[in-house]
């Protein structure tokens, strides 16, 4: 595998040679951990030109090139073109190639803390007319969760979880498995996730790092709270499915608890019951 210096180099002679490339920003360097892969901005000048496979030849014997912005156009605005790269000798290298405005409103826009899955960190490394402002972020500022609920919020949210809750019983019912366990694996733990973050910055009474995709949770939670959020996760069995169930409520009933504690909220326990007592009739029938 080539190092960090050669990849870089490899990265700023294709663009220094290349006129309708104007700057070059590093992104996502922290942290850094293994199978990492290298992601750049590219600012140019002729964006449509980079609809094209301009990169076929220029970084070394690639296996794989999948193009993010023609699947989801909505993740990459004001015609960026993204080019995902992956290399025979264990190599992962991301082009982002977009216009000035495009870089900058990424750069200036305001972060997202749910669910973030990619990093916020930029150090420009070409700029050829000067047309930048310094572009140097070296910390992480997404991934860092401080957000106390409102009431109305916090409310909402459990009425959110109880109602999607109800809809994964009703598929898990009635035997249909892919929709059970995208109710259970996406619209439940995000659910789930979002009232863990409260939870853990309303405790630590100071911003926490997430991580990407909440990566730092096993390090944040204590050993018998992981243990429990574990056991949320089931296999296809539907024996397994059932214990995953009981797991979630078991775990969002004592978070929310917290969470309610902590902001001086209620939790309607008599909801919590109702949801529960309804479930459980839907087995029966």
């Amino acid at each position: 595998m080539r190092s960090e210096k050669e990849v870089l180099d490899a990265v700023l002679c294709v663009a220094a040679a290349d006129e309708a490339v104007r700057a070059v920003i590093r992104t996502n360097l922290v942290p850094k951990r293994k199978y990492d892969y290298y992601n750049f901005c590219f600012v140019v000048t002729d964006i449509e030109r980079f609809d094209r496979d301009v990169f076929a030849t220029c970084f070394g014997d690639r296996i794989l090139l999948y193009r993010g912005d023609r699947n989801y156009p909505e993740l990459f605005p004001n015609k960026t073109k993204a080019h995902l790269m992956v290399f025979r000798d264990g190599v992962t290298i991301v082009i982002n190639a977009m216009d000035k405005d495009a870089f900058l409103a990424r750069y200036y826009g305001e972060p997202n803390h749910e669910n973030v899955w990619i990093g916020d960190t930029y150090l420009k490394i070409l700029d050829k007319d000067g047309m930048l402002p310094a572009i140097e972020r070296l910390s992480e500022k997404q991934t860092w969760f401080a957000q106390k609920p409102s009431e109305e919020e916090f409310h909402e949210t459990c009425n959110e979880f109880w109602w999607v809750l109800k809809t994964f019983a009703e598929y898990t019912l009635r035997k249909e498995l892919p929709p059970a366990m995208f109710y259970l694996n996406v619209a439940v733990r995000d659910l789930l996730n979002r009232l863990i973050r409260w939870d853990l910055f309303l405790r630590a009474g100071q911003p926490v790092d997430m991580g990407i995709l909440d990566c730092n949770m096993e390090k944040l939670l204590d050993e018998d709270r992981f243990g429990l959020y574990k056991k949320t996760y089931s296999t296809a069995d539907y024996e397994s499915i059932r214990e995953a169930f009981h797991a979630v409520v078991k775990l969002w009933s004592i978070t929310a608890g917290e969470v309610a504690a902590h902001c001086e909220y209620d939790y309607a326990k008599e909801t919590e019951a109702d949801m529960l007592r309804f479930i459980s009739d839907l087995a029966e029938q």
